[in-house]
């Protein structure tokens, strides 16, 4: 596993790279959820999902449309996220990553969070840890078609994950953001 910042040297944003991965979390995200092929092959094995009432019915061939035209825009929200000042990103961030349980962690640190994407019923996921108030640690992602990450796989998936990395830190002594600089320093 490695660490890696997203967009700047300086940057608050990180991003986790499994060994067995090309690409760290947030790179590899925006790539499938830009694919169309990747897409057609998701929900078509998910088209049950789909076709909820939540959904309102929402064809295929739309919820591709719909994914890449939101993971573009969310994409270049975090962008411009990343360029703002302390004060404002730190706001900013606690605007768009909540907490990922509806009963937060009694834990206080390496909290997992989640950042839904820019629309309204939209079903763009990204799951991190907040590493502090100005540092979010990207540790995964999906497409959420269901109420409960337990339903699915690719969410049951994303929730193991999470953990994984949150114990790794854990066990290397990194519970915020003076110890991820020191992760970077060695």
């Amino acid at each position: 596993m490695k660490i890696v910042r997203i967009f700047d040297p300086e940057d608050c944003l990180l991003s986790v790279r499994f060994e067995q991965e090309l690409y760290d979390e947030f790179a590899r995200l925006f790539e499938e959820w830009v694919d169309i092929e990747y897409l057609e092959e998701f929900f078509t094995l998910n088209e049950a999902d789909l076709k909820r009432p939540f959904w309102k019915g929402v064809s295929i061939e739309e919820a591709i449309l719909k994914t890449v035209e939101e993971a573009s825009k969310l994409r270049q929200h975090f962008i411009k996220l990343s360029e703002n000042k302390n004060d404002d990103r730190i706001e900013a961030f606690r605007k768009l990553f909540r907490p990922l349980n509806k009963t937060p962690d009694r834990i206080f640190y390496l909290e997992k969070k989640k950042a839904y994407g820019l629309k309204e019923r939209g079903w763009l996921r990204i799951y991190a840890l907040k590493v502090d108030d100005d540092m979010y640690l990207i540790t995964g992602g999906t497409i959420k078609l269901t109420d409960n990450m337990e339903e699915r796989d690719h969410t049951r998936k994303e929730l193991q994950k999470i953990e994984t990395v949150r114990l790794f830190l854990k066990n290397q002594g990194i519970i915020d953001e003076d110890g991820m600089v020191e992760l970077f320093e060695l």
